[in-house]
């Protein structure tokens, strides 16, 4: 009953959203989308290994979430292998290279120049962005400088919003197999010399049932969510080469993570402003960035019984408010024939907390906690792209950060009495550190080039791993305010073959050293009491946070592209990493083992057809081998493959027909396994159909 009520809605918001008249044009399949207004990567850039993800490039992909997208790329990954749709919102971090990816992630994901980062916890909000509204995404891989660069020490993930171009509609419904409402729009329009886009969307869905049927009990639900965000973007024209770009936008999540107590809710507000003076190489160019964000957390951990008959609580995250703010400056110069210097300085202030009921022995919660602090970062910058010789461009940054942690809190009371059980004195933490990055790309002929780079970079712990401990089921881990900043030292090398425009071949060498990696580290296993954490119970673990000593990550990124004349196309990626501890003082077990949620091969392909001039179908195939849930490689994540197939047909000027199948042959993924050996999926097939309409 309730899917054929979805079907109504589903009919009633697609005739709300298609109103406007047929009669308008509509955009071609492969049209060339413009981001808003910012200054352009210098040539020299071209050094270090960057993927750039067009809106044709989205908008052919099966999957709805941009965070599903990215992670179909080698190298890409969140904390586990379920996507934003399924997956807990603490574990959306992303990484890149898949060095030891964690909730947190080790990589800075920018909208517009400004950080998507949880100010809390470092994971991102992936079902707050409409993938419609993005004009492009890159992904930089490897530390550098730039804004904000104190996060990205894995690299960096750029997305570029569509620029406000005069009177525009679009807009797309879409439904699932999971009894799925996906609704999205655009309405643009200019005033005076500025222009204005607001966009919506709205998210219901049933999801699936995460427990494969073989361990399924009655206590267990699929994992349903929805999701709403809204964004105003205006673009104001103050001169020829000036122009002001502001956003204020909103966003709330509500799940249920796969029973009917397991819930957890997320709001969102940010507000940025970007003032960006390019003169390209007639005189000086200038950005100035000023961001805030806002957000509020509530998540409920529940403890399931051996028979999954029914639940009980153990970790009620009532409220998790935390704040962002931040600024960023820089200058370019046009010097020489065609070399640029860049100096910027950019400032970061994050805090949150935590209050969370705990100690539910059966008769309800009977303590208290909060926890959490501040965190402050100030940085500056220089970079130099040039010129060495025609067909050799060279580039250098250096960056020097200074970073605070300060106001750490972890006290705990007795709900019943008021009483002060534990009341940590946490001292303020500060450094100052300094990295850079060094890359040359030189023509080897007219259809081969050779790309060499060298970086560092380091991460600040998130105010969530310093201070707050959590619990999944029966596994406990605790927090650590000692933690050192992570530090990452790396070089690669990079080979690209252009014969000819249908032909594109790619190979990356790279080597980086992760050192003082934050890694959850495991220290007993139940049963058994072990302070100061208490009793862990049969089949769970208690783990801490600590810094590995010494990570060693090495592998070999290849690409292959060829177009087999202008109706097929062929994409091969593939990724082999091997990322192993190579020093631990603290527990000398874990050296030779690989980080957990490391997979050794990656690889993709993708056969896509265009038949015809309005019509696009894609097939797209991915294989991710073993990897290991703990840090003792003793719980080992099977490897898969899966199969999705898109297709599109523009079958009237204005209105495009999408079709898709998400794991088309029904794969089993495993995304998690507890220390009694039960099983969770990361995804099922998925059958989804829609309309898209544009003008």
């Amino acid at each position: 009953m309730r899917r054929w009520w979805r079907t109504r809605r589903c009919g009633a918001l697609l005739t709300l959203l298609l109103g406007p008249p047929a009669s308008a044009v509509a955009a071609p399949l492969e049209e060339i989308v413009v981001s808003t207004a910012r200054l352009s990567e210098p040539a020299a850039h071209e050094a270090y290994a960057v993927t750039r993800l067009s809106a044709a490039d989205l908008a052919a992909r099966p999957q709805a979430r941009l965070d599903a997208i990215l992670t179909a790329l080698p190298g890409v990954s969140l904390f586990r292998r379920a996507d934003s749709r399924v997956a807990h919102p603490t574990t959306q971090g992303v990484t890149l290279r898949g060095i030891g990816p964690n909730g947190a992630g080790r990589a800075l994901v920018l909208l517009d120049g400004v950080p998507l980062n949880d100010p809390f916890g470092g994971w991102v909000a992936w079902s707050a962005i409409d993938t419609g509204s993005l004009a492009a995404v890159e992904i930089r891989r490897g530390s550098g400088t730039g804004a904000f660069a104190s996060q990205a020490l894995t690299g960096t993930v750029v997305l570029e919003t569509r620029r406000p171009d005069g009177r525009a509609f679009r807009g797309r419904v879409r439904t699932d197999s999971d009894a799925t409402i996906d609704v999205a729009g655009a309405v643009g329009a200019p005033i005076g010399r500025t222009r204005l886009l607001l966009t919506g969307q709205y998210f219901d869905s049933d999801g699936f049932m995460p427990v494969p049927r073989a361990q399924r009990g009655p206590v267990d639900a699929a994992a349903a969510s929805r999701a709403s965000h809204a964004a105003l973007l205006g673009e104001s024209e103050l001169g020829d080469s000036l122009t002001l770009v502001t956003r204020l936008a909103w966003f709330g999540e509500r799940r249920t993570n796969g029973t009917p107590l397991a819930r957890n809710a997320t709001d969102g507000i940010d507000a940025s402003l970007r003032l960006v003076a390019d003169h390209a190489r007639a005189g000086p160019s200038y950005t100035l960035t000023l961001y805030g964000s806002d957000r509020d957390f509530s998540n409920l951990f529940t403890a399931v019984d051996a028979a999954r008959t029914g639940e009980r609580p153990v970790l009620d995250q009532f409220a998790v408010p935390s704040r962002g703010a931040g600024m960023s400056a820089s200058v370019r110069w046009p010097l020489l024939a065609a070399d640029t210097l860049e100096i910027g300085a950019d400032w970061r202030r994050l805090e949150g907390t935590t209050n969370e009921r705990f100690r539910n022995l059966g008769a309800g919660f009977t303590r208290l906690r909060r926890a959490g602090g501040d965190e402050r970062f100030l940085g500056l910058w220089a970079d130099y792209a040039g010129t060495l010789a025609p067909g050799t461009v060279w580039t250098a940054a250096l960056r020097l950060d200074r970073w605070r942690a300060f106001n750490g809190l972890r006290r705990e009371s007795d709900l019943a009495s008021g009483a002060i059980l534990r009341d940590d004195a946490i001292a303020d933490r500060a450094g100052t550190l300094v990295n850079g990055r060094v890359g040359l790309r030189t023509g080897l002929s007219d259809a081969v080039y050779l790309r060499l780079a060298a970086y560092s970079g380091f991460r600040l712990p998130t105010i969530n791993e310093f201070y707050r401990p959590f619990r999944v089921g029966n596994d406990i881990t605790e927090a650590n305010p000692a933690l050192d900043p992570e530090r990452l030292y790396g070089y690669e090398a990079g080979l690209r073959y252009d014969p000819a425009p249908p032909l594109h071949l790619g190979i990356d060498v790279y080597r980086n050293r992760l050192e003082n990696a934050v890694g959850n580290i495991t220290l007993a296993e139940g049963p058994g009491v072990f302070p100061p954490t208490g009793f862990v119970p049969a089949g769970g673990s208690l783990r801490r946070r600590h810094n590995i000593d010494r990570v060693r990550a090495q592998g070999i990124e290849s690409e292959a592209r060829l177009a087999l004349g202008p109706a097929v196309a062929l994409v091969f990626r593939h990724l082999y990493s091997r990322t192993r501890v190579r020093r631990n003082a603290a527990a000398p077990a874990l050296v030779g083992k690989r980080l957990p949620q490391s997979p050794k091969q990656t690889l993709s392909l993708s056969v896509q057809l265009a038949p015809g001039a309005d019509l696009r179908i894609a097939l797209w195939g991915r294989y991710v081998s073993d990897q290991f849930e703990d840090d003792r490689n003793s719980r080992k994540l099977p490897s898969y493959a899966t199969l999705d197939l898109s297709a599109s047909w523009r079958f009237a000027p204005a209105f495009t027909l999408r079709l898709a199948a998400e794991n088309l042959l029904d794969a089993t993924v495993v995304n998690r396994i507890t220390g009694d050996g039960r099983v969770t999926r990361a995804r099922s097939r998925r059958l989804s159909g829609g309309l898209a309409y544009a003008f």
